[in-house]
């Protein structure tokens, strides 16, 4: 008997996923999988170790070894990408940035042209998220990105599978990645957050909520995520390593927070206000070390690591780093390291509230030095900021 389950979804955020032509805006089938893939490990980590992951994964969604995949997952796109820069102007749909108050035009009688005074206060209304997003400004004024999809966009993810357990790992998968994360370029930080364009009634039947009135929907989502998943792979009881080396979802190695920040009717601005507290945590923070500094002229060797480690732990590369100052500068600016914070806009009854999901890993990275540099204090420091409301996990496992 063949599972077949069609999922419409819908962007929140812009999407800025790739495909073979790397300049322009595709929604694949082959990103979405590996999407899902990443959720799943996450999920199945709640029962595995680092040794089985890789069969338990193939067993679902094959491997490189032979083994096909039980589950086919078709994507495509309902909505047509449009151009990041339209003219000299950037796309306002970009998010990247955007007229905040709009006024008209003074024009110069004799030469046609807007009169300073009005350029210049247009200049200054107009804001934007280019902290989340930078490096897609920035490969975007490079001719390196030139289409996007819009908010509002639609999608649809089509799961087919001869296995009933198989398609319910498939389905819980797809569900974490759509209601924990994001998909494409920069959807750690904000982009490519899509949601169910509607009610799904194969995803509700499983038990994944599709429409959520209140945080607490999440936490009734992920816990049975994380229950078919262990169907599927035969196990129920879960694992005694509570931390493991890849990201996990699990109680004693993850937090999963929505912030207590007013709901917003419009997701940018919900990321805009996630954004500006954000900036501001991270410049405190560094300016906290600065006088740490200064006070301990004695120890500015210790004080520059902690300072280092400030930056290290949201992710690697770090590509504005004074390397004449801080001797770890070269190594963080080549070395990679996915962010282990992952921010997403989500609609919870009508409005818009950002969500945030941790995930704690035994190494930060490969590179002893710069795994010996990571704090994963930071993780938690955030909660001085948002007073975070955790549904799932713990903000404890970042101590």
């Amino acid at each position: 008997m063949m599972h077949e389950a069609k999922i419409r979804l819908r962007a929140i955020s812009p999407l800025f996923m790739r495909g073979a032509d790397q300049r322009k805006a595709e929604f694949r089938s082959a990103s979405v999988k590996g999407v899902m893939r990443w959720w799943f490990r996450a999920l199945a980590g709640n029962y595995v170790t680092s040794d089985e992951l890789r069969e338990k994964e193939g067993l679902i969604f094959g491997s490189a070894g032979g083994r096909r995949s039980r589950v086919i997952v078709e994507a495509r796109a309902l909505s047509r990408p449009v151009p990041i820069y339209n003219g000299a102007q950037i796309n306002e749909n970009s998010w990247l940035e955007w007229q905040e108050n709009k006024k008209g035009d003074s024009y110069n009688v004799r030469t046609g042209r807007v009169s300073p005074r009005e350029k210049k206060a247009k200049e200054q209304d107009k804001t934007g998220l280019q902290y989340l997003f930078f490096s897609i400004k920035l490969l975007a004024r490079r001719g390196k990105l030139v289409t996007f999809y819009e908010p509002n966009s639609k999608f649809e993810v089509t799961i087919k599978s001869h296995d009933s357990k198989a398609y319910e790992a498939a389905m819980a998968s797809l569900w974490s990645a759509v209601a924990l994360g994001g998909f494409g370029f920069r959807a750690r930080r904000g982009a490519g957050s899509l949601w169910f364009d509607g009610k799904n009634g194969a995803m509700e039947a499983l038990g994944l909520p599709t429409v959520l009135k209140s945080p607490n929907g999440l936490e009734k989502g992920i816990q049975r995520a994380i229950e078919l998943v262990g169907n599927a792979i035969g196990k129920e009881e879960l694992q005694a390593e509570p931390i493991v080396d890849y990201p996990t979802l699990t109680e004693n190695s993850s937090a999963v927070a929505v912030l207590n920040l007013e709901a917003k009717e419009d997701p940018r601005y919900a990321l805009m206000e996630f954004q500006e507290k954000y900036k501001s945590f991270r410049r405190r923070r560094s300016e906290n070390d600065k006088k740490d500094k200064r006070e301990n002229s004695q120890n500015n060797k210790e004080t520059e690591k902690d300072n280092i480690a400030r930056k290290i732990t949201f992710g690697l590369p770090i590509v504005k780093w004074n390397l004449k100052k801080e001797y770890i500068g070269y190594k963080a600016r080549k070395a990679r390291r996915a962010s282990p914070l992952l921010v997403s806009v989500k609609p919870f009854g009508g409005s818009y509230r950002v969500v945030l999901v941790k995930m704690k890993t035994k190494r930060f990275h490969e590179n002893s030095e710069l795994n010996s540099l990571a704090d994963w204090r930071v993780l938690k420091f955030l909660d001085e900021m948002f007073k975070e409301s955790v549904v799932f996990g713990k903000l404890d496992n970042f101590e």
